[in-house]
């Protein structure tokens, strides 16, 4: 009797162990398992998980301005002048300039007692063909005293047979050369002539090296 009393006694011991080892886990479980809103009542904050540092300067870089340079600004504000100097110009052109057809003039006018060349003399031309010879016949010379009268002479006749080729018919032609030392004094030159100033010109050059100077003047005269 004795051992079936010890039997059961220790049976019962370890029921309640079991027991009280599964009401044990009961409540572990529960407090675990507790819903998301008694922590909310109990205080706890509900923290938010900070954002990517990476991701917000990739938005700051999309959002700011682009720079402006100084070189362009000023490329347009001079594009923007030129353009309205352009228009003014254009304005003022047409204002002053009348629709009106230019009047052509059929005949012109010759004074009385003078004469009416077919050709005029081309003095722009002439002039142009002097200085050029002057300046390849005179680079390299150097002023002598004996030897100027006979290159004087020499460039006379030179300049008239070059200049006879551009002259049309009926005009004389007179060649006045002049050659000195070039120095510290200052020359001035002065021609006078009576002549007819509608049909008769003249053209004048002049060139100077390190030792001399010339001054030519070429007078065509109309004969009828």
């Amino acid at each position: 009797m004795d051992a079936t009393n010890q039997s059961k006694k220790l049976a019962a011991v370890k029921l309640s162990r079991v027991t009280f080892k599964a009401t044990n886990r009961d409540v572990e479980a529960a407090t675990v398992k507790e819903p998301a809103g008694t922590l909310i009542s109990r205080g706890v904050p509900n923290v938010k998980s900070p954002p990517n540092e990476a991701s917000s300067k990739v938005k700051d870089v999309k959002k700011a301005p682009p720079p402006i340079s100084l070189r362009g600004l000023l490329a347009c504000q001079r594009f923007g002048m030129e353009l309205k100097s352009r228009v003014a110009l254009k304005r003022r052109s047409r204002s002053r300039t009348p629709n009106r057809k230019p009047i052509p003039i059929i005949n012109e006018q010759v004074p009385a007692g003078s004469a009416n060349p077919a050709q005029r003399f081309p003095y722009g031309q002439v002039k142009e063909l002097i200085q050029d010879f002057l300046t390849a016949r005179l680079k390299n010379v150097t002023y002598n005293p004996e030897t100027s009268g006979d290159l004087t002479k020499g460039l006379c006749e030179d300049i008239k047979k070059m200049v006879r080729r551009y002259a049309p018919p009926r005009y004389k032609l007179i060649c006045n050369l002049a050659i000195g030392s070039k120095g510290r004094e200052d020359i001035l030159m002065a021609s006078q002539c009576l002549w007819d100033s509608y049909s008769d010109n003249v053209t004048s050059c002049s060139y100077q090296n390190l030792s001399m100077f010339c001054v030519v003047t070429v007078y065509a005269v109309y004969c009828e």
